[in-house]
């Protein structure tokens, strides 16, 4: 008989790739499956892979999630892309900032993967012009800087979700479920993430 794990809401949200927050909103609202111990929100490791998966699988039959990647590494963005395409999201792809803001003015997508560095205009620039269109939605930073100073300017545009280069695919794809499933879960109470 195999342990079963149980996270705080910390811990749960560093699995699941969110913020701490939106793991607590998403509990207050009965929408991730969670209990409580005193005022402790708490998580059952193997329903959050349940709860994950049905979120996937729910935007992907309804074919309404779709993931812009924005890297000007042209390699990095189609295995980004390969990699979430192969999740069942509509992956789409811009090899620049202004090429990733022209994206999301005719099409809004439902999460952002972006790079930090690029020589058009950076991560901070995009994630400037990108608040002003649409300020909800939830975008992944993808750097091999995490402690850069571009990641700091970035962090003024909080809440994101971070992904180290090179990206582990399994954490990638925890991340991308979560994020979905977690706008899922709020835009059926008509919130936003």
């Amino acid at each position: 008989m195999s342990e079963i794990e149980v996270f705080n809401a910390s811990q749960a949200a560093a699995f699941l790739g969110v913020h701490v927050q939106t793991i607590r909103k998403l509990a207050k609202s009965c929408q991730i499956p969670a209990f409580k111990v005193g005022t402790d929100w708490r998580f059952r490791k193997e329903a959050l892979v349940d709860w994950a998966d049905e979120q996937q699988l729910r935007g992907a039959e309804n074919g309404q999630f779709s993931v812009l990647v924005v890297d000007d590494d042209e390699k990095v963005c189609r295995a980004l892309s390969r990699m979430v395409a192969a999740l069942g999201f509509m992956a789409r792809a811009a090899n620049s900032g202004a090429d990733g803001l022209k994206s999301v003015e005719h099409e809004a997508p439902d999460l952002i993967l972006l790079d930090l560095e690029m020589p058009d205009m950076n991560g901070p620039q995009f994630l400037d012009k990108l608040r002003e269109l649409h300020p909800d939605i939830p975008v992944v930073i993808v750097t091999g800087y995490p402690d850069g100073e571009l990641m700091k300017r970035a962090t003024l545009h909080a809440p994101l979700l971070l992904l180290a280069k090179p990206v582990d695919r399994e954490q990638l794809e925890r991340t991308v479920r979560t994020a979905v499933g977690a706008k899922a879960a709020l835009a059926a109470n008509g919130r936003n993430v």
